[in-house]
């Protein structure tokens, strides 16, 4: 309870204190989002969060009514966008950094590229996206995936590494 209210009452939260708060307290809406942008993550105020969260900077933006279930986890040294109504399931692991193969240089050299995930995208359990990824709007990434290169709008991807399954089509008459 001492840990909501400091949190609370803290112009700036870092990312493990509302990893903290969130996982200890059950919070509404509301409340998640105004702490949410406590730790610098841009937020319109409407996502839904279901905890256990895992994020490591803050350096997220939320679109409107985004969902993320249970068991998230964001590495975040690039940046993440993520657009409007897009629903991410349990244990999707958006993740911003990789490192190099080399033997010799595999702890010291890494490199990072944003992740950018449009509107209306569903993205399904256990799905892992990498570095320097673009999923465009409408998409659906199947569960257990592993995204490696750029989803176009409007598809069906699935498998490891993910690939395309078959095109949404949007009937106007729908």
């Amino acid at each position: 309870m001492i840990a909501l209210l400091v949190a609370r009452l803290k112009r700036r939260l870092s990312p493990r204190q509302f990893v903290q708060v969130l996982a200890t307290h059950d919070l509404g809406k509301k409340h998640v989002n105004r702490l949410l942008r406590k730790t610098g993550v841009a937020t319109p105020g409407d996502a839904v969060i279901r905890a256990p969260f895992y994020f490591e900077r803050g350096n997220i933006r939320l679109g409107h009514r985004v969902f993320i279930n249970t068991g998230c986890v964001f590495l975040d040294e690039a940046p993440i966008s993520i657009g409007d109504r897009t629903m991410l399931g349990p244990k999707v692991s958006l993740c911003t950094t990789g490192h190099d193969t080399h033997p010799d240089r595999r702890a010291t050299h890494h490199t990072s590229a944003p992740i950018t995930i449009g509107e209306n995208v569903w993205i399904g359990a256990g799905v892992v996206v990498l570095p320097g990824v673009t999923i465009g709007a409408n998409s659906v990434i199947a569960a257990n995936s592993v995204v490696t290169t750029d989803i176009p709008e409007n598809v069906l991807y699935a498998g490891s590494p993910a690939r395309f399954k078959r095109s949404l089509l949007i009937d106007p008459q729908d």
